[in-house]
């Protein structure tokens, strides 16, 4: 499943036909995009902040989510609920946030960091506040297990790819960076491995925010304002909102991660999720209502 803010979790390995993704609907879909929007974004009170949009393969680009982002009743509740209900005997499983609950006692400890899935996650540092990885999970997945007990890739090359396959055959490319990768993960790898312009949507309310870069073959060009359609919107700025995704500019790519574009996180671990899915790459697009030209 992809979302804008990652999941958080990491569901590794449960019987067969016993863990899926859930959509709004309630129903078994392949994948999901959850797109939480700005807290000024909504009407106020109770809701503020909790708002989202949805998308998946079928919904025919994006809807109004059902409720709030922390209801059980919407698409992450649901896919969430194997780790609720009790009996996680047969349930492998990583929990990580950049900003975990204040609660855990694990929340800042150094030696939990890691990102995304298996070896990739020994590229980057994302912080791990809960997890279950016990005797055979634990011999299936020991690059999960590395990642647990601090590991990271500590060797050329600083950045990695691999393919990934859902359980209906669609495929995504992960892109993981080391910190010591040194370069910005858009105009220093990416668009050269899709072969094409990018526009980045990222939070631009940090230190040494990067221009839209031309100097190479592929333009690598700032989103500054997001539009989703129909008149109740919304439209915000990308100084207001804290999602990182790309899109190839003509198609047919669609990236969505963890990496923003400015100085400091060149030298951070990241990455994103890209795919090109024509649902995908329909539904983010007419997303960007301004870009920064160079």
């Amino acid at each position: 499943m992809a979302t804008i803010s990652p999941l958080l979790l990491a569901l590794l390995w449960v019987p067969a036909g016993a863990l899926t993704c859930y959509g709004d609907s309630g129903r078994p879909v392949d994948w999901f995009v959850v797109y939480k929007l700005p807290a000024y974004s909504g009407s106020g009170g109770p809701q503020k902040g909790l708002l989202y949009k949805y998308l998946d393969q079928d919904s025919r680009g994006w809807r109004d989510g059902v409720g709030t982002i922390d209801s059980s009743a919407g698409a992450v509740g649901r896919s969430l609920l194997p780790l609720y209900r009790g009996n996680t005997s047969q349930l492998a499983f990583l929990l990580y946030n950049d900003q975990p609950p204040p609660s855990s006692s694990r929340a800042w400890d150094s030696s939990s960091r890691g990102h995304t899935k298996g070896s990739q996650l020994t590229y980057t540092f994302p912080l791990v506040y809960d997890h279950k990885l016990e005797g055979f999970f634990a011999q299936k997945f020991p690059e999960l297990e590395d990642v647990i007990k601090g590991h990271h890739i500590s060797h050329e090359p600083w950045n990695r790819s691999v393919t990934l396959t859902s359980q209906a055959g669609a495929t995504f490319q992960s892109f993981a960076k080391s910190t010591y990768f040194g370069d910005d993960l858009y105009s220093g790898w990416l668009a050269e491995a899709l072969g094409s312009d990018l526009q980045v949507q990222f939070w631009q309310r940090s230190p040494g925010i990067l221009p839209s870069n031309c100097s190479g073959v592929w333009k690598v060009l700032d989103v500054t304002q997001i539009d989703f359609p129909g008149p109740a919107g919304p439209t915000f700025n990308a100084t207001e909102d804290h999602s990182k995704w790309c899109v190839a500019t003509g198609g047919p790519w669609t990236c969505v991660g963890d990496m923003n574009r400015n100085e400091g996180e060149e030298h951070r671990g990241g990455g994103t999720v890209c795919a090109q899915l024509p649902a995908l790459w329909k539904a983010f697009q007419p997303l960007v209502k301004h870009f920064e030209k160079c």
